[in-house]
């Protein structure tokens, strides 16, 4: 039994971390204040996902998803992509969301949510809504 808590424990741990290695080798922010400035600074507004340690969906749409190449071009072409960890409560309340991953399109002025998209999202799905 303690062994099964440790490689779980372990296991959070890696999937902790994961988010950071996709954002660091996507171009994607962390920091919610950094996202908002580079996206005012370059008339842009946000793409924010929310993920969080245990969501297997979340992991899937950023291997599947955000990190095919035509997406994340379209993506850094149009937005300043965001990523953070619902868990680690380091974003505006606003953006607090019990459903995962949750993507936010944010406007650089007003940082008024245009637009929340829940849940998974396949390939083609997502090129539609980030083509809209």
């Amino acid at each position: 039994m303690r062994i099964l808590l440790i490689s779980f424990l372990l296991m959070c741990g890696l999937f902790a971390n994961d988010y950071k290695s996709f954002a660091k080798k996507m171009g994607y922010e962390l920091e919610y204040d950094i996202a908002l400035q580079k996206a005012q600074k370059e008339n842009k507004d946000i793409l924010f996902v929310m993920v969080a340690n245990f969501c297997p969906w979340c992991t899937k749409f950023e291997k599947l998803v955000l990190s095919k190449k035509d997406i994340a071009k379209t993506i850094n072409d149009k937005y300043i992509p965001l990523i953070m960890n619902r868990e680690e409560k380091r974003f505006p309340p606003k953006y607090d969301s019990e459903l995962i991953p949750t993507i936010y399109f944010v406007d650089h002025k007003s940082e008024v949510i245009k637009e929340k998209v829940v849940g998974y999202n396949n390939r083609q799905d997502f090129i539609n809504i980030i083509n809209r």
